[in-house]
């Protein structure tokens, strides 16, 4: 049967209460898949259950022989929520981000990538000009795009579309 659309609306705005879940909880249900591999960035997704609903998405990005960098997200509707790591100023981490915002531009239609983190975290000011000179933009909390999720900051990084990527 169809859907109403106040209900599909309002199913959106459910499934985007869900926030990203980390690896380890993924990793014994089998939900994700690999979806692209280059260089040291590894992309795996969750199943796209119904056309509409948030897709889990983990970038892994490898930094040496015994470690990495992850960055979980969640894709819906044009957009890319990351929940920001510890040690995200890491140098490593920095470069993780790079690859991941490279790949988002590169492989998907997303035009909206957005990074959270808890107001209360020590490096939180660190965070804010870390990400403000990468070239992302604090929202503010009531802006239509956000998920409702509690106690956090967004930003943003609006990718451009305007041109034409073959040209490049």
């Amino acid at each position: 049967g169809a859907i109403c659309y106040k209900t599909w609306d309002k199913i959106l705005r459910e499934s985007l209460t869900l926030r990203p879940r980390y690896c380890l909880q993924w990793a014994n249900q089998g939900e994700l898949k690999e979806l692209y591999k280059a260089g040291n960035l590894t992309v795996f997704a969750g199943d796209l259950l119904l056309p509409g609903l948030p897709v889990q998405l983990d970038f892994h990005f490898q930094l040496g022989p015994h470690g990495s960098a992850h960055w979980h997200g969640l894709l819906t509707d044009g957009k890319l929520f990351l929940d920001t790591p510890r040690g995200a100023l890491d140098q490593n981490n920095r470069e993780s981000l790079t690859a991941t915002l490279e790949y988002v531009e590169e492989k998907t239609a997303v035009n909206l990538v957005f990074v959270n983190f808890q107001p209360a975290r020590s490096d939180r000011g660190d965070l804010l000009r870390a990400f403000s000179y990468l070239g992302f933009e604090v929202v503010r909390p009531d802006h239509p795009s956000l998920p409702p999720w509690e106690d956090v900051i967004f930003m943003v990084y609006p990718l451009d579309r305007d041109c034409c990527p073959e040209l490049e």
